[in-house]
């Protein structure tokens, strides 16, 4: 997978919120931060490229339930993870299951 579209807009992001990029996991390349929102409770976010569009897909999930995936241009990128990181922070992710 080819993350150089992605990856300054990402680790920037990442940085402003003092989280740790995971870059790889078992054997594979992934661009992935765990997240606390307000009630401590751990939640994962991950970008996956989508090549030939210019775009890529953010996941985001609570490590049991609750969880989306959003498909957006990479020059939304900052935009759309900062108005994510929000939500989880603050609580605010809507309940509803992943498909």
């Amino acid at each position: 997978m080819d993350y150089s579209k992605v990856e300054k807009a990402f680790s920037e992001w990442a940085k402003g919120l003092k989280l740790t990029v995971q870059s790889e996991y078992k054997g594979e390349e992934v661009r992935s931060v765990d997240i606390f929102d307000n009630q401590n409770r751990k939640w994962q976010l991950w970008l996956v490229p989508v090549n030939q569009d210019d775009q890529c897909v953010i996941h985001y999930w609570n490590y049991k339930e609750i969880g989306r995936h959003i498909k957006v241009n990479n020059s939304n990128l900052m935009h759309e993870l900062t108005e994510i990181g929000k939500n989880i922070i603050n609580g605010t992710i809507p309940k509803a299951k992943l498909p």
